[in-house]
């Protein structure tokens, strides 16, 4: 819900801005305004462009937190409970925050009826309001229009309000929140609630968190440091042997920073967390560290269940893999044995108790553990390579400058020449760094590749940019690699950079504009009659023919 806010009423620093937000945003969005983090009023409404919430809260002081709470509450009510929640604060007239906050918990104690044209529906959700959970035998028996009509006439409370006539019923209203310690709900998807616990009070966050949630947290359990808190997992969707491996007696700073690496981690896996957990049963890691290496480099990993000789390897390559196209007919001639130990030399593989395993990457972090855990030795480093890729770019705008010398927009957009954007490379780079994504920092676009095969071994990072090769800006594919790519593998990489630039991350930076003194230009990596994708062997190109490249360290 878009949502007018400032600090205070006299205040001219305005703001409006969606809630629910994520709390590091919220905490950017404060920081903007100047409003101090707070378990009192710290924020003004000045109003919604929702026009049921501003009769409620137009015009009022309220906490910024406890209204970013009560909007991720309403983020899992459906239309009709936000319908009845409005009638019950327009019958009702709570008169705080708390009270909103408590009474989006307590909707099941009140039913809103705005159709009569239907009595049986409307007895039928009379009932299960009442009763919130019943059989649908027991429902289908009911009849609602006898059930509505008894209410009805019986039921001394009802209350017409802007939404239809408000009823309630015998349940009893609850205060679920303090007024200080908000109560654990789940808006957004986590892998672990935690509680924390101080003074016989409780706050809960959800990891992976910010420490701006932290430090909110101890604020309204008034006390100053974790320490001072008992640290429980209230529930989670972490392996539970990862979770074994954590000491029972760290410190709560320990612990919670643990649970938030582990955490962070897993979210970014979140699809794949039963192949960590196959993989975790290949490689046994004994610490968390190991643990986090581990999931690190899981793309790099392949494994086959169930594998435990040369001849299963050489078999299952060639019949089940789909790689060969197998006629049973020729299984007498084929020497399994002999293809699979040939393949075996050829990579860093071994057999655990549970299977085949391959490591196709170069992190010599993990060293150790596989070397340890399984006996596989890893080939010494290699010294990095860069490879580029090019592309054919469109530039565009809709500002020009008219025969007056002023600027107009136009309607439809004009693609600029190369002898027009020469001067502004620098600004196109700028765009390109400020689209990188905190979660891409380390492998770039790679971050978005999750097959587990040679390529996600030998592509260490790849990320955009362009540069003038001759008179010609183009767009560039920068990988930077562990070891030489084979034909097929490039082919592979190619079709990847080809999907980002087509559908993902060119997709929306080609949306957004980038601002120069002769007005707003448009990017686009793909938008190209004949775009191709080519190598610079491929291209012809050598590196004095190549200027205005990003430089990445």
């Amino acid at each position: 819900m878009n949502i007018t806010i400032k600090k205070s009423s006299d205040d001219n620093k305005i703001k409006t801005i969606w809630f629910p937000m994520e709390e590091d945003k919220l905490q950017e969005v404060c920081n903007e305004l100047g409003i101090e983090i707070s378990t009192g009023a710290n924020c003004y409404v000045e109003g919604s462009r929702d026009e049921r919430f501003s009769n409620i809260m137009a015009d009022k002081n309220v906490n910024i937190d406890e209204l970013n709470y009560l909007m991720k509450r309403f983020d899992g009510l459906s239309p009709k409970e936000i319908e009845k929640f409005y009638a019950t604060a327009f019958a009702e007239e709570p008169k705080s925050m708390a009270d909103l906050i408590n009474l989006s918990f307590n909707l099941h104690c009140y039913s809103l009826i705005n159709n009569f044209s239907n009595f049986n529906k409307i007895g039928k959700d009379l009932y299960l309001t009442e009763k919130m959970a019943v059989a649908t035998k027991e429902l289908d028996e009911l009849d609602g229009e006898e059930y509505a009509m008894e209410v009805i006439k019986s039921n001394k409370s009802a209350t017409v309000t802007p939404y239809g006539v408000l009823y309630r019923n015998s349940n009893e209203v609850e205060q679920v929140y303090n007024g200080k310690q908000f109560p654990p709900y789940g808006w957004k998807e986590s892998m672990a609630t935690v509680e924390l616990k101080a003074k016989d009070e409780s706050e809960f966050i959800y990891l992976p968190c910010s420490d701006i949630e932290i430090e909110k947290a101890l604020m309204r359990l008034e006390v100053s440091y974790l320490q001072d808190c008992e640290v429980n997992i209230d529930s989670h969707n972490l392996p539970d042997n990862v979770l074994e491996m954590i000491p029972e007696n760290i410190n709560p700073v320990e612990k919670i920073d643990t649970l938030n690496k582990v955490s962070k981690e897993f979210m970014e896996k979140k699809g794949h967390i039963r192949y960590f957990e196959r993989l975790m049963d290949y490689v046994n890691p004994r610490t968390i560290d190991e643990v986090l290496l581990l999931a690190e480099s899981m793309y790099e990993f392949e494994l086959f269940d169930g594998i435990k000789t040369a001849e299963d390897y050489g078999r299952y390559m060639i019949c089940e893999s789909g790689h060969f196209e197998y006629d049973h007919n020729l299984e007498d001639y084929i020497d399994f044995k002999r293809y699979g130990e040939v393949k075996m030399k050829n990579e860093l593989g071994t057999f655990s108790d549970k299977g085949y395993i391959i490591y196709h990457g170069y992190n010599q972090k993990l060293s150790n553990i596989l070397s340890e855990n399984l006996g596989m030795k890893m080939p010494k480093i290699k010294e990095q390579k860069i490879m580029k890729l090019y592309m054919p770019l469109t530039v565009t705008t809709y500002d020009i400058e008219n025969d007056y010398g002023y600027r107009e927009s136009l309607n439809e957009p004009l693609e600029l020449g190369n002898y027009e954007i020469v001067d502004y490379i620098d600004e196109i780079h700028e765009a390109i760094e400020r689209d990188t994504l905190p979660e891409e920092k380390e492998r770039g676009l790679m971050h978005y590749y999750d097959e587990h095969d040679s390529v996600n071994g030998k592509v260490a990072k790849y990320e955009f940019s362009v540069e003038m090769v001759d008179d010609e800006l183009m767009g560039v594919a920068i990988l930077t690699l562990n070891d030489d790519l084979t034909t097929k593998e490039l082919e592979k990489i190619k079709g990847c950079v080809t999907g980002q630039v087509s559908d993902g991350w060119g997709e929306g930076f080609e949306q957004r504009e980038i601002s120069t003194d002769i007005g707003d230009i448009y990017v686009s990596f793909w938008n190209y009659k004949d775009w191709f994708i080519k190598s610079a062997e491929e291209l012809g190109i050598n590196q004095e023919q190549i200027m205005g490249g990003m430089n990445f360290e």
